[in-house]
């Protein structure tokens, strides 16, 4: 009788201990080099741990930085410490109408919605009763904001939420996680007003930040003497070039050890790490691109009809190609941040008249830029 085919793969070498501390909803019990942010967001929602309105906070920074992992732990701590608030982290990516993020509300806090034919509405009037009824502060946060928040729906929301202290007495707290520092200025000056948040930045890790957190992770993640310090120092130094991207290290360290243990090798090794960073790059820049507002990405697709051109020329292109372009100091910023977040390579050059300019090429594939 043949054997059990998971039986033999149970005969090669089992590298991780726990590899469920790689996955991208894993919250560790720490978070290194953010102590700062997270005595930041403490701040702000203290008043909610005694049932009293918190401060708004927007989050923001770079991908990988921490952001939403920095929040989903601090509300958790305000969960264990009182029994007063209780949050909830919307994905507006997935949930990016007003409509949704209040279905998912009022769902999330227990209120019974028809999956159909109820209104926006009635549907906050829903949430509204069942907040009302358990006597509990609502932390709510709006984790990649980005698209719900570039329209007229983004501000309705809000304003909805803005509003509760006033019309229903409930103090509700509100957080914001984008990358782009430039979310809130186009929210209608009334939800801007009202909104008045607490801004916290989260900056780019540093390779040795990188290296500690990378090191934290795989001592819990792989037996011990598995992963090799060369490993490591790859997998931070390759992150670091990305902007200082914690999520795509940690997802290459768990990408590399499946193709370590599908080797059955002894150790993951730096040729392990090379041979992953490919695949976790491509979807990693990808998921960037759909969070780029509308500006970035006619910006994007202008560097895609224009390849390795100076910064210079590519402006003159971006102006009289887009319909609405910004000025060159504005253009100027925008590149830098495209750069940051991967999607181009800026690289510094001599130029022929002005001194030291910009060779800007574009580093995700053509067909993704156009399909934007």
């Amino acid at each position: 009788m043949p054997s059990n085919l998971f039986a033999e793969r149970e005969k090669l070498n089992q590298l991780f201990k726990d590899e469920a501390v790689l996955y991208p909803e894993f919250l560790p019990d720490n978070l290194p080099h953010r102590e700062k942010e997270l005595d930041e967001l403490v701040f702000a929602l203290r008043p909610a741990s005694e049932g009293k309105r918190p401060k708004s906070v927007f989050v923001f920074g770079p991908p990988g930085t921490g952001k939403t992992a920095s929040v989903r732990f601090v509300v958790k701590q305000l969960e264990e410490f009182s029994g007063k608030a209780k949050g909830t982290v919307i994905n507006c990516f997935e949930a990016n109408s007003r409509h949704a993020v209040l279905s998912e509300l009022a769902t999330r806090f227990g209120a019974i919605i028809p999956r159909r034919g109820v209104g926006s509405d009635e549907t906050l009037a829903e949430w509204v009763s069942v907040l009302q009824k358990r006597k509990i502060l609502p932390i709510v946060v709006l984790d990649e904001a980005d698209q719900l928040l570039s329209g007229d729906d983004g501000s309705k929301l809000l304003y909805d939420l803005l509003r509760l202290p006033e019309k229903h007495g409930i103090g509700v707290g509100v957080i914001i996680v984008s990358n782009d520092a430039e979310l809130l200025a186009s929210l209608d000056d009334r939800v801007k007003s009202s909104l008045s948040p607490v801004r916290i930045e989260f900056a780019g890790y540093s390779p040795q930040q990188l290296k500690q957190i990378f090191s934290e992770r795989a001592e819990k993640a792989f037996f011990p003497g598995i992963v090799v310090s060369e490993s490591i120092d790859i997998i931070a130094g390759h992150s670091g070039k990305l902007g200082g991207d914690c999520r795509v290290g940690i997802e290459s360290l768990l990408a590399a050890g499946r193709v370590a243990e599908k080797e059955n090798a002894e150790k993951l090794l730096p040729e392990h790490c090379k041979a992953v960073f490919g695949q976790v790059d491509k979807v990693s820049l990808e998921k960037r691109l759909a969070y780029l507002s509308l500006a970035e990405a006619a910006l994007l697709k202008t560097v895609a009809r224009h390849p390795d051109v100076n910064s210079g020329d590519l402006f003159l292109f971006y102006q009289t190609e887009v319909a609405s372009p910004l000025a060159e100091r504005m253009f100027r910023t925008m590149l830098s941040k495209l750069s940051k977040l991967g999607l181009v390579d800026a690289e510094e050059t001599m130029g022929d008249v002005k001194g030291r300019t910009r060779r800007v090429n574009l580093v995700v594939s053509k067909e993704k830029v156009e399909r934007l």
